[in-house]
């Protein structure tokens, strides 16, 4: 078996050096072809991190024989065709997030995948080892069954607003979706995840917000997106998902709580970098005793080279890899029934 895999890069827009940059010195990642409609970036990014493949034209990349793998690092509406085209290829793939646009999309993604390697990028907040540590807690079984998942992350304006940040506001051609598809699929993935992917959506009940009028009256968004979202969602095996994220909220400075309440205690986490990372409360004699397992916080690398090295590694190991593309279809057929639900103002089903 190779020790390595050649990677090529689909999309050499701003995540790309993120990609390359952060996993490139270790020695199982080769990384050999680059890609992009605009030859500028191409050679850009090519010539940043010494990559000698470079074309313009997705199929002149899939047919250089060092391409074992590739990364999909375009928008989100134009995941598909470049995935499809991977697997016809015979090429394992790394979709960054979010996976697509609809459900729809990943379906036909995995009815291509035949017995190749696919991943999602929504596992990046998943790769600390506080989050590694927390799984192993829910999995070992000590905390008991899970009752709750809650999520509450309240970020305010920034300052000098001026209708163009933050930048899903922006974003057009990902189908109208706001701050649901673009840090949604991160909580999602980290919260469902971290449970095994073993609970999964069956009913949603959900409430979608646009900019606060006083924001309004600054400036208009270019593109009138959510920017704050509420979801009820109960889970198999009766567990629920409590989720509010929101920005332009009214707080002074940013509050996030990631939260996994089980029978005998609950897994305090911080997803994004800040401490303590995690903390944990068991039921004991009575009382409830507080640990804190993982003070540290990480660094940004961490969660950018996360879900490159697992994807290799699963290729190289044959095995699943943190996000699959069939668990990326679980968190893609929730955000597309939130959507649903905010629109039609009822709970609706989530497709399983």
């Amino acid at each position: 078996m190779s020790e390595s895999i050649g990677l090529g890069i689909i999309g050499c827009g701003q995540i790309a050096p993120s990609h390359i940059g952060n996993s490139q010195d270790d020695p199982r990642v080769r990384w050999v072809a680059a890609c992009d409609l605009r030859e500028e970036a191409v050679e850009e990014r090519a010539e940043e991190f010494g990559i000698p493949g470079r074309y313009t034209r997705v199929e002149d990349l899939l047919a250089d024989p060092a391409v074992e793998a590739v990364v999909v690092a375009t928008g989100p509406e134009a995941h598909l065709e470049p995935t499809l085209s991977a697997f016809r290829a015979g090429k394992h793939v790394l979709v960054e997030k979010p996976v697509a646009v609809t459900a729809a999309d990943v379906e036909t993604m995995l009815s291509a995948q035949g017995d190749l390697v696919a991943a999602c990028c929504s596992s990046r907040f998943r790769s600390t080892p506080s989050a590694h540590e927390g799984a192993r807690i829910i999995a070992s079984g000590e905390l008991g069954a899970v009752h709750r998942l809650s999520v509450s992350v309240l970020h305010p304006a920034r300052e000098g607003y001026d209708g163009t940040s933050p930048f899903f506001l922006h974003r057009p051609g990902w189908g109208g979706q706001g701050v649901l598809a673009d840090w949604g699929c991160y909580d999602l993935d980290f919260m469902l995840g971290l449970c095994g992917w073993a609970l999964e959506p069956e009913t949603v009940l959900a409430r979608t917000e646009g900019l606060p009028a006083h924001f309004r009256e600054i400036a208009q968004p270019r593109n009138d997106v959510e920017v704050a979202v509420t979801a009820q969602v109960a889970l198999t095996g009766g567990a629920m998902l409590h989720y509010h994220r929101a920005m332009f909220a009214a707080v002074d400075e940013p509050r996030e709580s990631w939260r996994i309440e089980c029978e005998h205690g609950a897994l305090d986490l911080n997803m994004v970098t800040g401490a303590p990372q995690l903390v944990v409360q068991r039921y004991a004699d009575g009382v409830t005793e507080r640990e804190v397992v993982v003070e540290e916080a990480f660094e940004w690398p961490v969660i950018h080279r996360g879900p490159v090295i697992d994807f290799v590694e699963g290729v190289l190991e044959e095995r699943e890899p943190m996000t699959s593309l069939q668990n990326a279809l679980t968190i893609q057929r929730l955000t597309d029934a939130i959507y649903n639900s905010a629109r039609a103002n009822e709970p609706v089903t989530c497709a399983r």
